[in-house]
């Protein structure tokens, strides 16, 4: 009987700590949501999630992927990779690993992800109960067409899945940040 006493006690207080953290997720990130009002905002990729093909296994394979990454994750954090938005305007320089497909639309000489443009169809949704943030919009860059979702969660982490008109999709993790703006000393 006290064994069962002391486990039902266990039991109790890890449903009353697992409590306590769920509500702690769900405060507020002031600085988040002043980003998202305000439409102005930076990702800086950290990794890349190409889809896994039998192509992408012959270059993992090759040993041509950087250090500590696999073919389904490929650490691309020094590189300077970012997704920013910035009012209706948005753009990106990101890294592309997977297949490009034929079709309409002809050859870019991009070998990345390259896009700086309105937004098209641009929608946020912000998910109360969880305090995280819901981004959908479509870009053309001229040679192809984009279709950006990103999912951002409380504490400013991001995932952006990424489809294109030409390429297999791939997504991005990264971390949100305010834009950069230049100042005056970095200027002269």
């Amino acid at each position: 009987m006290k064994m069962l006493r002391n486990m039902f006690l266990m039991g109790l207080t890890t449903l009353f700590f697992a409590c306590v953290a769920s509500q702690m997720n769900k405060t507020p990130n002031v600085e988040l949501d002043q980003m998202m009002v305000q439409k102005s905002f930076e990702i800086a990729v950290r990794t890349a999630e190409p889809q896994v093909t039998q192509a992408m296994t012959q270059v993992a394979n090759s040993g041509m992927l950087p250090p500590g990454s696999s073919v389904s994750r490929i650490d691309v954090s020094s590189q300077g990779y970012f997704i920013k938005v910035h009012g209706d305007s948005v753009s990106a320089l990101l890294p592309y690993y997977g297949e490009r497909q034929m079709g309409g639309g002809g050859y870019s000489s991009d070998t990345g992800i390259q896009f700086s443009n309105l937004a098209e169809n641009f929608e946020m949704e912000k998910d109360e109960a969880k305090q995280n943030y819901k981004i959908r919009f479509r870009v053309n860059s001229g040679t192809e067409n984009y279709f950006v979702n990103l999912e951002i969660g409380n504490k400013g982490s991001s995932t952006s899945n990424i489809q294109s008109s030409h390429r297999n999709r791939i997504r991005y993790s990264g971390k949100v940040q305010p834009i950069d703006e230049p100042t005056e000393d970095s200027e002269k």
